[in-house]
């Protein structure tokens, strides 16, 4: 996801993100069981993923699951324009983890095609921000009614995977035009899962905090659907739980149901100003600990970390320290309950 979208420019994407910290393995994470507060962690669908194994995809599953991970959310199963070869193999790998998943009594979000020009094409006119909406929507629809992934026992629903906020979305015209498009592509998931989707949303520094619960209280009003609140802490740190109040108080008034996503990385000050450029590491443990305290008792139905993979399993020094941090917190836990 990108979490980085409240950024003043684009140029830094969700796959910026996670290939920021792409030098990871599958890691066992062994030792890690129960975390009381993560039940679930998004996972981006590379390349190298489409060739993984079901004993790969195993370890992998297994590694969350003992960290916390009941589910996961898969950031997309494809990107539009993609060879029809790729979206076979992207089609077999999707076999192979809703497979795995299932095995291990754990649930996936399946995030429905991605067109990688949403950046682009959202700050155009309205009109051509119309006819983008209704394209994707289009092909997404499409996707949903071809395929029985709906089948599977680790089946959980589908993710949108786009995020939004209230500086492209926040005007009456754009919400007006946001919730239509919502509204129809929310009725094809509930229609093909039975199920309400899935998608995230964030505090731009661009709009205020006010108008993001505004905007979003118009979605809900309109559009069958499920927000998910990202933290921001990776980029703009703690103090940004501020920003995200007055949506925060919102949901908790209407009783709306939503999931909070803690981030698990920390951005490089060196990269804070570079367009297009994007390094971080591996988040403390102290400062993780800060996250989990504010997310006990925030009201969300789920916390789902972004990610375990790469910020939690990588084999660097950064998430080597946080394994060991967390599983002596873990081990304590467990002490102090017997």
């Amino acid at each position: 996801m990108s979490h980085l979208n409240s950024l003043p420019r684009r140029g830094i994407s969700r796959r910026d993100v996670l290939r920021a910290g792409v030098a990871f393995g599958a890691l066992g994470l062994a030792g890690c069981a129960g975390n009381p507060v993560l039940g679930g962690s998004f996972l981006q669908p590379w390349g190298e993923h489409m060739n993984w194994s079901p004993e790969q995809w195993r370890k992998s599953l297994t590694g969350m699951r003992e960290l916390g991970c009941e589910e996961v959310f898969l950031q997309w199963v494809g990107i539009e324009g993609e060879s029809n070869a790729t979206w076979d193999a992207r089609g077999r790998m999707l076999g192979t983890l809703m497979n795995e998943a299932a095995g291990l009594g754990m649930g996936v979000h399946l995030g429905l095609p991605y067109n990688d020009n949403w950046w682009n094409a959202i700050p155009e006119n309205n009109d051509a921000v119309y006819a983008y909406l209704q394209g994707i929507g289009q092909h997404c629809a499409s996707y949903m009614r071809s395929v029985t992934w709906q089948k599977s026992p680790a089946f959980r629903g589908w993710y949108i995977p786009y995020e939004l906020e209230q500086y492209h979305w926040g005007s009456a015209a754009r919400i007006d035009m946001l919730t239509g498009w919502l509204g129809a592509l929310s009725n094809v998931c509930v229609e093909t899962s039975g199920r309400e989707p899935t998608i995230s949303t964030y505090h731009s520094e661009m709009g205020s905090p006010e108008v993001l619960a505004q905007m979003w209280s118009v979605i809900l009003d309109r559009v069958r659907i499920h927000p998910m609140l990202q933290d921001g802490v990776g980029v703009h740190g703690i103090g940004n739980y501020a920003n995200l109040e007055p949506l925060h108080q919102m949901l908790l008034r209407r009783g709306a149901s939503f999931d909070l996503i803690v981030e698990l990385f920390e951005r490089l000050p060196t990269s804070a100003n570079l367009v297009g450029e994007f390094q971080a590491r591996s988040a403390s443990y102290n400062r993780l600990m800060s996250q989990w305290h504010a997310a006990k008792d925030y009201g969300a139905k789920r916390v789902v970390a972004f990610a375990v993979e790469p910020w939690v399993s990588q084999d660097t020094a950064e998430g080597q320290q946080l394994r060991k941090a967390w599983r002596a917190t873990l081990q304590q836990q467990q002490v102090d309950l017997k």
